[in-house]
């Protein structure tokens, strides 16, 4: 780890993201400037790897450097310096110019000084360059580095699931002041990697604009078949068989959980477990002092490798139409989102909200066939027409814990 650099030098070094956008492009240039000079085009890496002599992957990421538009999504194609010094020397065999050479090579330099000063190493250079990135590149850097604390957690804690899936369904109530609103929640293939004694799969609280807990109202089980008070409102033709054993745990901070009791590990005890509940006149549909915003959170505790986030909106609720995606940490080093305030604790997403178009027809998702056919227990259940509603989604690889989703 790279030591504290002085008061004095500080003063000298630009801030992060001017030096290293700054050292990037040059590097971008010199790189480009060399493929120039030897009549090598950057936009086809295999007939450079080819007429060159040169490995494929070296000049697929050389080319990845000099034509991605953004900067600070380059940094995790930069080769090593073996890598690069073939490079340079069969360029310089092939003439390139020994000015033009030594650009590159000044401009690497610099890359690793900038490095050291701010970053200390490459790995860490990279996690903080996943602020700053845009577009696919960034968005496969920031994946990657989700991946690594999918797999970190899931030995932390002993759990990991497959797909976490949240679901908010709002049509208008018999009161023309509210809404009704029917809630999917669950993990898909849920396991444990060791002994551990419960864990909460879902949870569920209502609050207003400061995070305040309010009384949830009558809320009720989608699947009559698990409707009494003393059953967790599992949905259960599509939860594993066995039926998975839940007990309804309300903390002191208002927030009712939904917990999977002790169980067996590993793959041949993998469970399945879906809740759905709904409520009629459950939200506001106008605004009240106190009352005035209107989000649909999911509460990301558990490893998964896959969260889908839906909201169908009905079509007669167009002000809830073509929402926004905000995703926020739950550390416990500031109050949790949103007593903590709105501005503080979001996390940045390259990935964005996805329009289902209208019915519920096209809520497809492939590592989870049954999906659709959950969304349309539930509108049976309400008696709503799935095909008046507007479906919103949004699908992040590898959540990361603790976290709320929401729109």
């Amino acid at each position: 780890m790279a030591g504290p650099v002085s008061e004095q030098q500080d003063t000298q070094i630009p801030h992060f993201e001017t030096h290293v956008i700054t050292v990037l492009g040059r590097l971008r240039a010199a790189l480009a400037d060399l493929f120039q000079a030897v009549g090598a085009d950057a936009t086809r890496p295999q007939n450079v790897a080819r007429d060159f002599g040169l490995n494929k992957n070296l000049t697929w990421k050389i080319s990845k450097i000099i034509c991605e538009p953004d900067p600070a999504s380059v940094v995790s194609y930069l080769p090593g310096r073996a890598g690069l010094n073939i490079l340079l020397d069969t360029f310089k065999k092939r003439g390139a110019p020994v000015t033009t050479l030594k650009e590159v090579r000044d401009s690497l330099n610099e890359f690793d000084q900038m490095q050291k000063v701010h970053a200390g190493d490459r790995d860490t250079l990279e996690a903080m360059l996943g602020a700053l990135a845009s577009g696919p590149d960034a968005q496969q850097s920031n994946e990657n580095q989700r991946k690594l604390a999918f797999k970190g957690n899931s030995a932390i804690w002993g759990v990991q699931a497959r797909i976490q899936i949240c679901v908010n369904i709002i049509a208008p109530s018999s009161d023309p002041a509210f809404v009704d609103l029917a809630w999917i929640s669950g993990l898909v293939v849920f396991r444990r990697l060791r002994r551990v004694a419960v864990w909460a799969i879902a949870s569920t609280r209502k609050v207003d604009d400061q995070g305040k807990s309010i009384p949830t109202g009558n809320i009720q089980s989608i699947d009559p078949a698990y409707s009494t008070n003393e059953d967790a409102p599992l949905m259960g033709e599509f939860c594993s068989d066995p039926t998975p054993e839940l007990r309804l745990n309300l903390g002191a901070d208002g927030i009712l959980r939904y917990e999977l009791v002790e169980g067996p590990i590993g793959n041949m005890a993998a469970t399945t477990c879906i809740i759905g509940i709904f409520g009629r006149q459950f939200v506001r549909r106008t605004r009240v002092p106190g009352d005035t915003i209107g989000e649909h959170l999911a509460r990301l505790y558990t490893p998964a490798e896959l969260l889908v986030h839906d909201l169908f909106v009905h079509e007669d609720l167009t002000n809830a139409h073509n929402p926004t995606i905000h995703l926020y940490d739950q550390l416990p080093i500031a109050p949790p989102y949103p007593i903590g305030g709105r501005e503080r604790g979001e996390l940045p997403i390259a990935e964005s909200v996805q329009s289902l178009g209208v019915g519920t027809r096209s809520a497809v998702v492939p590592e989870f066939p049954t999906y659709p056919a959950i969304i349309d227990a539930a509108c049976r259940r309400l008696e709503w027409d799935s095909g008046a509603f507007r479906g919103y989604r949004f699908r992040l690889k590898y959540p990361p814990i603790p976290s709320v989703a929401l729109f």
